[in-house]
């Protein structure tokens, strides 16, 4: 690209951002995708790179020799934001130019990073020619001398590496360069974040935009523990895509981090679901100081943050973890598993249950098909046909993978799945597993109207749309542990702090690894499992159930519950004990049932991952989250 003539006027700023910004849309779409081509704009990566840039900016600064580098420059955003942060700061313009550097695969984006830093710095044709030198097409994660620059300012690509860069001997190399990558796939911006951290001198200073992930993903985890214990983490400001700052999913969420390398973190800053580039702006942002400390107390296991709105909802989520065990893990009471078949790779085990039915199949009362001189056939439970302590909530009613059709079913003895399995060959393991089960939809969302959708099932298969939680191996009484436990996973208290910490969709062993429940008084345990089985074991199959409850010594003659304003009654029960038993107080109940009572299908300046979802079509004081908020005020029934 032509350098400017010596005497044009610098073009607006704007201009050169809106050049750089179209510049993704005219690339193919699948090559668009394939670079995680989403550049960045001027709103966000002004104050991005403020942050990091500043404080090495002191008095003596324009007469400093700084290096700046953006390893992934794109149209070379940061890169001006830099040159006006520099200016500002005193440097003359092409002292500022000399500053900066970067590197990009598309070669054409980084020679309108290079004209428009030279605009930016009004450089002649001479200059120009030297920050074509600087700024210029080369992979940034090969190119570049490690420990040589003050300053990384980036929004690297988000995509898992393809094509020529993605071969085994490449991955292999990349592994052996890259230390903190975690396991799986290579993601492009993990290796950039590290990357970064190579690329600074001690002391130098990132400032990057990163996805969520990095804050919560299994994967991730070394490059947190980098940022803690090599880095003072200085920030973490996340973002929800809904003012679609990228031409991406409006769900989707990214942030932005500015740290320092060397020493260690003690607190980072952090915001979570904010929307409005403004407030990152702000002069002091919203945020919530997040000590180390509080991170390992509530994430032992995977350095993941919860993703707290407020200093309240972290001082909450210590009284719970300071009142908890764990669920999972060498202490955990259980063990977890993703189903017990795969849909995709297991699906020669099971059969279509709408052709056996028309083959002469008839489902009796034990929920078990026969037909006459045929193998038993059991239902394949999937995460659909399961409710909140609601074994037979949903219905197959056609089409299959992503196309399938769920209703409620016809009357509620009416079982409906997609699949049926092999009887005999599901009996024939019995003697591994518990005769209750534990399970809970895999797919959720922290602002579902419910988080933690579990129940008991008696010994059936499970798909692997459904978690299993196995009572582990020597425990006392693992058919009250599965009862309790699947009480306190539907109540709300539980609910509530796993939505902190659901940072995707997928609801895993690795999420559930950090989540604890409360430590209960054995009478405690013993009604919540009553509770659990009388809103679980309603249908006729469900006899195994009250049988097992029975062989432990603490089961009663089965007492089903299925009028609704009775299973409202109890969950409201069930939402006192596990929130007494975590050591939540009034005050607590009513911070986390802030605003559910507004109109029927209104926020409410409720928080984003607030309960004010839940029965929202009823009047207020019958919603569940104000029922638990009026009974732990009520003396009368908490001491019940």
């Amino acid at each position: 690209m032509a350098a400017p003539e010596p005497d044009a006027g610098p073009e607006p700023q704007a201009d050169l951002v809106e050049r750089a910004e179209d510049h993704p849309t005219r690339l193919p779409a699948e090559l668009r995708k394939r670079r995680g081509a989403w550049f960045t704009p001027l709103e966000l990566a002004a104050p991005t790179a403020a942050r990091a840039l500043r404080p090495l900016l002191g008095p003596a600064a324009a007469t400093a020799q700084l290096r700046i580098v953006d390893p992934a420059v794109g149209g070379g955003v940061f890169l001006l934001a830099a040159a006006q942060l520099l200016m500002e700061a005193g440097f003359e313009p092409a002292a500022a130019a000399a500053c900066l550097h970067g590197r990009d695969v598309d070669a054409e984006a980084s020679k309108l990073a290079a004209a428009a830093v030279a605009r930016q710095c009004r450089a002649d044709q001479t200059a120009a020619a030297a920050i074509g030198e600087r700024v210029r097409a080369g992979c940034g994660l090969h190119e570049l001398e490690p420990g040589s620059f003050d300053c990384v300012l980036t929004n690297p690509p988000w995509e898992t590496l393809h094509g020529d860069t993605d071969g085994p001997s490449d991955r292999t190399a990349l592994r052996t360069r890259f230390v903190h990558q975690g396991r799986g796939k290579l993601f492009t911006y993990r290796l950039f974040v590290e990357r970064a951290f190579q690329l600074l001198r001690p002391g130098g200073r990132l400032g990057l935009i990163v996805p969520a992930s990095l804050w919560f993903d299994r994967e991730a985890e070394p490059l947190r523990r980098l940022l803690l214990s090599q880095c003072r983490w200085e920030w973490l400001f996340g973002f929800e895509n809904r003012a679609s700052v990228f031409a991406i999913d409006r769900r989707f969420r990214f942030g932005a981090i500015v740290a320092e390398k060397g020493g260690s973190t003690e607190r980072v800053q952090v915001a979570f679901g904010r929307t409005e580039l403004a407030e990152w702006a702000a002069p002091v942002p919203p945020h919530v100081d997040y000590t180390v400390a509080e991170l390992r107390a509530l994430s032992p296991g995977s350095g993941a943050f919860v993703e707290v709105e407020s200093r309240t909802d972290l001082e909450v989520m210590r009284t719970m973890a300071e009142h908890g065990e764990p669920l999972l893990g060498p202490r955990g009471a259980f063990t977890w598993q993703q189903g017990d078949f795969n849909m995709t790779t297991a699906r020669g085990s099971f059969l279509d249950r709408a052709a056996a039915e028309a083959a002469g199949y008839r489902c009796g009362a034990d929920a078990v098909w026969r037909r006459d001189g045929h193998p038993d056939l059991l239902p394949l439970y999937q995460g659909a046909m399961i409710g909140e302590l609601h074994a037979n909530a949903g219905a197959h009613a056609g089409g299959s993978g992503h196309h399938t059709r769920w209703v409620p079913p016809a009357s509620p003895a009416a079982l409906q799945p997609a699949y049926l399995v092999d009887a005999e060959c599901w009996r024939q393991g019995a003697g591994t597993r518990s005769p209750v089960r534990l399970v809970h939809r895999a797919l959720s969302n922290a602002t579902n109207e419910r988080t933690t959708i579990a129940t008991l099932l008696p010994d059936q298969p499970t798909g692997n749309s459904l978690g299993v939680l196995q009572p582990r191996a020597g425990l006392t009484l693992p058919v009250r542990s599965s009862a309790a436990t699947a009480a306190v996973l539907a109540s709300l208290p539980f609910d509530w702090a796993l939505r902190q910490r659901l940072g995707g969709t997928n609801l895993n062993g690795f999420v559930l690894a950090d989540c604890v429940l409360p430590r209960l008084p054995d009478d405690v345990a013993i009604e919540l499992a009553r509770l659990c089985l009388r809103l679980c074991a309603v249908l006729p199959w469900h006899a195994s159930l009250w049988h097992a409850a029975r062989s432990e010594g603490w089961g009663e003659p089965p007492q089903p519950v299925t009028d609704a304003a009775a299973r409202d009654a109890i969950t409201t029960r069930i939402d006192v004990l596990v929130g007494r038993a975590f050591g939540l107080d009034v005050a607590a109940v009513q911070w986390l049932t802030r605003g559910c009572d507004g109109a029927a299908g209104a926020r409410s300046g409720s928080p984003a991952k607030g309960f004010w979802r839940v029965e929202r079509d009823r009047p207020p004081a019958r919603r569940r989250p104000l029922r638990w908020r009026a009974a732990a005020a009520d003396r009368s029934f908490t001491d019940t």
